[in-house]
Formats: C-alpha cells, sequence, structure tokens
C-alpha cells in the first residue's frame, strides 16, 4: 500500500506543473494569487481532515511550535510557491518539474553545512547533477558555455531558486516536524504560509488577476485539492509505511509524467540535449542517493 501512496503523490504533484503552466502562460491569474489560494485552500483541506481523523495531533499548538511554523513557511510555501509560479510563467512545466528534481542536491550541500560528512560518491554527484541541470538550461551547450541568458532561462533560474527554498524547508523543518509529527507539521506550515501569502498579496503593488471561466478556477481548484492537500497527505502515507530511500527513488516519477502531460495536453517538447541533461541529472542524484541508501543502510 505504501507503494501505491508514493506512486499517487508523484503522479499527483507532477500535475501542478502542467496545471500551473496552463493558467499562468495564458495570464488567468497572477503567480501570488494562484499561491494564495492554493495554500489556503489546501491547508483548509488539510486542517478538517486532520481535526476529524488526528483531532489530539493537530490541536493544540504551542505558540514556539507555531512561530517555528511561519518562519519555516517563508520557505517551504511562500519561497517555494511564489518563485515556482513566478518561474512557470517564463519556462515550461517540463523544464520546471525536471528543475525541482534538484531538491535532494541541495537537501544533501545544506545537510554537510549543518555538520553532515560529505563522501566522495555525494560530491560526485552534486557536481553530475549541476552539470545536468546546465544542460537542461542551455548554458551548457555542445559548444560549450552560453552565459548570456534569455527570458526562458531566468524562468530556470527562478525554478531553481524555488527548489533551494524547499531544501532550506526540508533541512531545518525537522525540529518542528520531530515534536508535531509530520502531517500536523505540513499543515500548519501550509496555514501559516497561506497567512503569509496574504499578506504579501495585500502589499504587491500588481493588480490582482483572477480567473475569467469555469475550467480556468477548475484548473485552480484541482492544484489546491489534489496536488497540494491530497498528495501531501499520500506523501505521509507513503513515508509511515515504507522506506525512505524507496520513497526518495519513487519521487523522481514526477519529471516522468510531467512530460507526459505536458506532451499529452500542452504539446510542448524537448530537444535532445535537453533530454541528454535528464539522463545526466538522473545520475548524479543517482549518485547522491546510493550515498544516502549506504548511510541508512535500508
Amino acid at each position: 500500500m505504501g507503494i501505491f501512496w508514493s506512486f499517487l503523490s508523484a503522479f499527483l504533484w507532477s500535475t501542478t506543473f502542467v496545471c500551473a503552466r496552463y493558467l499562468l502562460a495564458g495570464k488567468s491569474i497572477d503567480p501570488i494569487t494562484l499561491s494564495v489560494l492554493r495554500f489556503a485552500i489546501g491547508a483548509a483541506c488539510l486542517m478538517a481532515f486532520g481535526l476529524v481523523r488526528f483531532r489530539s495531533k493537530i490541536l493544540p499548538i504551542s505558540l514556539k511550535d507555531f512561530a517555528h511554523c511561519l518562519l519555516m513557511a517563508s520557505f517551504g510555501v511562500v519561497g517555494m510557491g511564489v518563485l515556482l509560479f513566478f518561474g512557470q510563467q517564463h519556462t515550461s512545466a517540463i523544464n520546471s518539474s525536471i528543475i525541482m528534481q534538484v531538491c535532494p542536491v541541495f537537501i544533501f550541500l545544506l545537510g554537510v553545512a549543518v555538520g553532515e560528512r560529505l563522501s566522495l560518491a555525494g560530491f560526485a554527484g552534486i557536481v553530475v547533477s549541476l552539470a545536468g541541470t546546465a544542460m537542461l538550461m542551455n548554458v551548457l551547450t555542445p559548444r560549450g558555455l552560453a552565459l548570456t541568458f534569455s527570458l526562458g532561462n531566468r524562468g530556470d533560474l527562478l525554478v531553481i531558486g524555488s527548489a533551494a527554498c524547499w531544501a532550506v524547508y526540508a533541512v531545518f523543518s525537522k525540529p518542528v516536524v520531530n515534536r508535531l509529527g509530520g502531517y500536523a507539521a505540513t499543515t500548519w506550515v501550509m496555514a501559516a504560509g497561506a497567512l503569509e501569502l496574504v499578506v504579501l498579496r495585500l502589499v504587491w503593488p500588481a493588480p490582482v488577476v483572477l480567473p475569467g471561466r469555469a475550467i480556468e478556477w477548475a484548473a485552480v481548484i484541482y492544484m489546491a485539492i489534489f496536488p497540494t492537500a491530497i498528495a501531501f497527505f499520500a506523501w505521509y502515507e507513503a513515508m509511515r509505511l515504507i522506506r525512505l530511500s524507496i520513497l526518495n527513488v519513487m519521487q523522481y516519477l514526477t519529471p516522468v509524467f510531467t512530460i507526459f502531460l505536458a506532451w499529452l495536453l500542452l504539446g510542448e517538447r524537448m530537444t535532445p540535449w535537453q533530454a541528454a541533461g535528464i539522463a545526466v541529472i538522473a545520475g548524479g542524484i543517482a549518485l547522491v542517493s546510493r550515498r544516502d541508501h549506504k548511510t541508512r543502510g535500508t
């Protein structure tokens, strides 16, 4: 059953990139408003379900833990979500989903910074993954380095910033996750992030853009419920049932699903060079995962 939950979370997360690209490329909604709606509705769903099934674990929450959730939400919800959606205004669903897979590399680097030992395999994985990302972004080309970024490259860089924010959240949220449990911590972080996003939307100088068609509203609500609330629930159910090493490998199915959905629904294409970049990134991540596998002994 754990494999099912893991597969479900990977698939649902892949639909985030396709839906967001559909909404943002067509300028149906602005990135911050999309982030507000996604996480506010998602947090409401998680809170409602949690109060029914895990009431004693959701409530009460101490002021210290909520303050920690606010801090982590600034990275794991606001930074990750807003940078991702601004990036997707200028880059494809395929690019954004693949670039987000460098999160394990960033998490590994941060782990080293806070005291974990750097292995040779881990260092090699970092170098290989960064090279693959450069290929994907057309910074590293068959002719050498191309350091003049286009609008599309800036979109990719914003997505890299999103991945970095998620890595900060993943590493430094461990204390509050250990105290509250995974589901409760995620629920409160998402709720705190929704509050922060509302404040950001109120002070942001650009006008609010809301969907004008029913199909666009359906995409927004879908994103809030399925690849946000349900996907996070599925992730923690999988974490409860299977080893983390298996769970991490399963999540690398996300860009595969995204590529298929983007081809089927958005008509996106990839160049052979970018496809080679995917293979290089996968090789780098495999090296990092191999190091993690040996460290955990699983």
